[in-house]
């Protein structure tokens, strides 16, 4: 699977959202004793040597450095870690043993990391800060003040933060992937800074005297028609707040704050005054105030509680309404009034309660409940231009991109001089362009946009719509290869997901930053950027995007030569399918299980889920379903089939794949058909897309020793091994390898093809490929002993293939 979605953000996928969390930008670099720690790139020196350190290890490190005014309990770096709080003491410990090993200072020792018992650790080292970027750049991430246009302020810190943005090397301007939309894409350049690797926004002890932090709402009953509430009537109090001129701490610095707090099972309605973990989380968090909703449905009709916490006293404050949000505005109401300030908003409407609902029915997912409100919608509802935008993101994440496109239009039609639907019905219609591949008009479809929410300067009344904005025209200018263009609109469309904390819309940001990352080729980083991504995503069981993301993890494992892990993640992710009404997105699941199905010699498997997908789609315009059958054949040893599917399949598609090139190439049976498939490259039409300039001269050599000539077909490996070894993945080492080590063997030149096994032998315990090869290799020698031990390692990796069949690269 290759690509991202650049539409979603833009779209809406999380308007508005809980909080945001995934954004890296290197801000600093420490330096103490003989060390320097870089958590932008997340390495470790020592005398101008990098030390290999687990992640997790590593970021420990940089939490306790950042933090090193200040004892940091277990509960805070496990939260600030690892995102949650279910992490048991052996594994902190194991983390934290590893990170003083690598510093030499493990044991009684403890000269930089100190053991506070009963508590947590301490950084005792003395720290010279090396590298900051300068303090005007250096911002907190919390709301805008009210008192700046968001726009012009993201637009400053952008500009001057990309500054310390690094080019990507020339090479890679002109081979990003040709995008096949998968999430919404964002991305920073060169090197990104993780917010939860970052000290607290307010440091302990300085309270803004304007700042709320709202916490979720506690829901009694628990009843899944309710769940909506948690989220959706929190930031409806902290749209109320923010319109009484008070500061709303980001929900992402909420959420990471009050982690362990969120975990306590009496979190329903037994946090009371003078409870001392608010203390404690009202002290931690800076701010002035802090407030723990509780609603409670009785009888038909709903009672909501705010209890705000301060560090002088504890107020309570009730209200009723006849629906959770009417309640919530007369509880925030009061509370404002209580405190000197004046409400400025009306009641809530039936179309904003609506509304809300469905956004957060969207922002979780669950898009049959957010069509079933739509369809209950009046008449006089369904007409406005609000609805119909959020009728479009439903109809667009559902894979229906024409009616998305009609229902955007008619938004537009119907907005008036509201400028945040505007600039919603541009960015959908943005959206749609870029899923039918029209870059340019999506590019000016994100800068009409942008232009309204200029216009509209501290009227935005949706904090998100700026980022998306941004974000949705750096897609686009990716997929027109505008790198520098998308690096700038990705900057900034990072900095202002950072100050409104969207946490759903910045891990759509990590996903795609994942995805360059893959591009990059830095296949271990991408993995971990889905990773955290992917931690979102089931926190709010946000179904599609989880689904796309481990599809994309899967793949950059297989590339890293891990098929095991592949299958694993892609299993996770064939599970969610059944949840997922976009056909496009189950196609990529579904393409992406059968291929480490396959890598794991599940043959079977891999073919109960082509005739899925074959029963699912009536046509195969790009040729994937054909490539998939290709393999499979060939996989079992069947030539004959899979030539039959190769002869079948000869029309150039912009939309191929290089994959299905290549297993075409093995799969044709002649020499007619290789060439009809191997055009495609000829064509050039992969030059504009992955960085994989090694599959020509593969398919080259492929073809060529099948049907040409030994020689020309060892040069073309020969070439191809260049290439791979210069810029590939493992996973093309080994294909690129074992092709040339098969051709010097016929060639005569076992010691050549020793030595090409010399360099892919650290994957044959894993990779069944590799295996095979050391076996055909070993049993033309004189060991049998080696060639038998080879064999037995090739037995335990082939799963359902045959040891008497060549395998597919």
């Amino acid at each position: 699977m290759t690509g991202f979605e650049g539409d979603g953000s833009a779209l809406g996928y999380g308007l508005p959202t809980a909080p945001g969390q995934a954004g890296r930008m290197r801000l600093t670099r420490y330096r103490f004793g003989e060390f320097e720690l870089d958590p932008g790139s997340r390495e470790l020196w020592r005398g101008g040597e990098r030390i290999a350190l687990p992640l997790k290890s590593l970021e420990c490190l940089a939490y306790l450095v950042a933090n090193r005014e200040r004892a940091v309990g277990r509960d805070e770096l496990i939260s600030a870690v690892w995102g949650r709080t279910e992490v048991s003491d052996t594994v902190i410990a194991q983390t934290m043993r590893r990170a003083r090993k690598a510093l030499d200072d493990a044991g009684d020792r403890q000269a930089m990391v100190r053991t506070v018992s009963g508590f947590g650790y301490r950084w005792v080292a003395p720290v010279e800060v090396v590298d900051a970027l300068p303090a005007d750049v250096v911002t907190p991430v919390t709301l805008v003040p009210p008192a700046q246009d968001p726009l012009q302020l993201a637009a400053a810190q952008a500009a001057a933060a990309t500054q310390q943005l690094s080019t990507p090397p020339p090479a890679l301007k002109w081979k990003w992937v040709g995008v096949v939309l998968v999430v919404a894409v964002a991305v920073a350049a060169a090197a990104w800074w993780n917010l939860r690797d970052q000290p607290d926004v307010a440091t302990k002890g300085v309270v803004d005297s304007d700042l709320v932090m709202v916490l979720p709402v506690s829901v009694e009953p628990a009843d899944p028609e309710f769940t909506w509430v948690r989220l959706g009537a929190m930031d409806y109090a902290a749209g109320r707040l923010r319109a009484g001129a008070l500061k709303v701490a980001p929900s992402e610095q909420t959420l990471h704050l009050s982690s362990s707090l969120m975990a306590r099972p009496d979190q329903t309605g037994q946090l009371g005054p003078g409870d001392t973990t608010l203390k404690r989380l009202l002290e931690q968090s800076g701010a002035r105030w802090l407030l723990v909703p509780q609603a409670l449905q009785e009888r038909g009709r709903w009672r909501v509680r705010l209890l705000a916490v301060s560090r002088q006293s504890d107020v309570q404050v009730e209200a009723q309404g006849d629906t959770p949000l009417r309640a919530m505005a007369v509880a925030t109401d009061a509370w404002l009034r209580r405190i000197g300030r004046s409400p400025s908003l009306a009641a809530p409407s039936a179309i904003t309660e609506r509304l809300q609902r469905i956004d957060a029915e969207l922002d979780a997912g669950q898009l049959q409940a957010a069509r079933e409100q739509i369809t209950r919608a009046p008449a006089t509802q369904r007409s406005d231009a609000r609805m119909q935008v959020r009728e479009g993101q439903l109809e667009y994440r559902a894979g229906n991109i024409e009616r998305a496109k009609v229902l955007f239009d008619g938004a537009l039609a119907a907005a008036g001089q509201s400028t945040a639907t505007r600039a919603k019905g541009l960015m959908g219609l943005g959206a749609v362009a870029l899923r039918q591949k029209r870059f340019a008009d999506a590019q000016q479809r994100y800068t009409d946009a942008l232009a309204a929410l200029q216009a509209a300067g501290n009227d935005i009344d949706d904090p998100t719509l700026v980022g998306n904005a941004y974000n949705g025209r750096g897609v686009a200018r990716i997929q027109a290869n505008d790198v520098d263009g998308a690096i700038a609109d990705l900057g900034l469309a990072r900095i202002a997901m950072q100050q409104n904390g969207d946490l759903i819309s910045a891990a759509m940001v990590g996903s795609n930053i994942g995805q360059i990352e893959v591009i990059r080729g830095h296949l271990p980083q991408a993995v971990q950027e889905f990773d955290r991504s992917n931690e979102v995503f089931r926190r709010y069981q946000v179904r599609d995007y989880l689904g796309a993301t481990l599809a994309a993890k899967s793949g950059a494992q297989l590339r890293m030569v891990q098929p095991a892990q592949a299958l694993q993640t892609t299993q996770e992710a064939a599970a969610l399918a059944k949840a997922i009404e976009d056909p496009t997105l189950i196609n990529r699941i579904g393409r992406a299980h059968a291929s480490a199905l396959l890598s794991n010699g599940q043959i079977d498997a891999a073919e109960a889920v082509l005739r899925k997908m074959q029963a699912a789609n009536a046509e195969d315009a790009d040729g994937v379903l054909a490539g998939l059958a290709m393999e499979i054949a060939l996989s079992r040893g069947d030539r004959d089939r899979a030539a039959r599917i190769a002869s079948h399949v000869r029309s150039p598609s912009s939309s191929t794949d290089l994959e299905t090139v290549l297993v075409a190439a093995q799969a044709a049976g002649s020499a007619a058909d290789a060439e009809a498939w191997s055009s495609l490259i000829d064509s050039g039409i992969f030059e504009t897309q992955r960085n994989q300039t090694w599959g020509a001269p593969l398919a080259r050599g492929i073809i060529d020793r099948r049907f040409g000539s030994r020689g020309s077909a060892l040069a073309a490996a020969t070439s191809a091994t260049d290439l791979a070894n210069r810029e590939g993945a493992p996973n093309d080492r080994v294909r690129v390898g074992i092709l040339r080590g098969l051709l010097l063997l016929e060639e005569g030149q076992p010691q050549a093809a020793s030595a090409v096994l010399g360099e892919l032998d650290a994957y044959a315990s894993v990779d069944y490929r590799v295996a095979w090869f050391a076996w055909h290799l070993y049993r033309h020698g004189k060991n049998t002993a080696v060639a038998e031990r080879a064999r037995l390692q090739a037995e335990a990796l082939r799963g359902q293939r045959s040891l008497d069949a060549e395998p597919l690269l």
